[in-house]
């Protein structure tokens, strides 16, 4: 596993979830939080990990990172000159309330597992889960927590279905018509 900093896209597993989703970008340019999950779950390489083994980089929190990407505007700093599929080519990105709540809950439970470990190894060389310093730990600590709050955020407005696109002078707002389901895996 290779790694470089405390975020998903700063990691190899989290650049592979990125590469997986824009192979998959639909080319009407209506992406779908709820069925970019569905995906991850059901591909052998970017299922999303058991949240019990706490692990830093999943493609879940590399999904948490993309919809921040959109949220603020930057989706276009996924995108490379080379490639034809393009994060910024989206025109309407929709999240259930379902799928913003898997994915914080995802969160939330690596989160807490990843703590568990750590206060188990305390002492040893594994002590900060897996992470080589302290500091490292601490923001990837935070970041998580960012992130989940962020969530949380969006978990808090109106409607069931919100648009994730951020545009200039406009404000995020409710979909109006309702979200179809999605079929999530359940969290233990």
């Amino acid at each position: 596993m290779g790694c470089w900093g405390i975020m998903a896209l700063e990691s190899d597993s989290g650049l592979d979830a990125v590469s997986f989703i824009r192979k998959h970008l639909p080319a009407d340019g209506n992406l779908s939080l709820d069925q970019v999950i569905i995906w991850l779950q059901s591909d052998a390489w970017n299922a999303p990990a058991d949240v019990m083994d706490g692990e830093s980089h999943s493609s879940p929190m590399a999904v948490a990172e993309i919809v921040m990407k959109f949220l603020d505007g930057e989706a276009g700093s996924l995108d490379g000159s080379w490639q034809k599929k393009k994060f910024s080519s989206v025109t309407a990105f929709t999240a259930s309330k379902d799928s913003l709540q898997w994915l914080k809950q995802y969160l939330s439970e690596t989160l807490r597992y990843s703590r568990e470990h750590a206060a188990a190894k305390e002492g040893t060389k594994k002590q900060w889960n897996g992470w080589f310093a302290k500091e490292d730990w601490m923001h990837w600590q935070a970041h998580m927590e960012g992130l989940i709050g962020r969530l949380e955020e969006l978990l808090e407005m109106p409607g069931e279905q919100l648009e994730l696109i951020a545009r200039t002078g406009q404000e995020r707002r409710p979909m109006e018509e309702p979200a179809d389901k999605g079929i999530f895996m359940q969290m233990e």
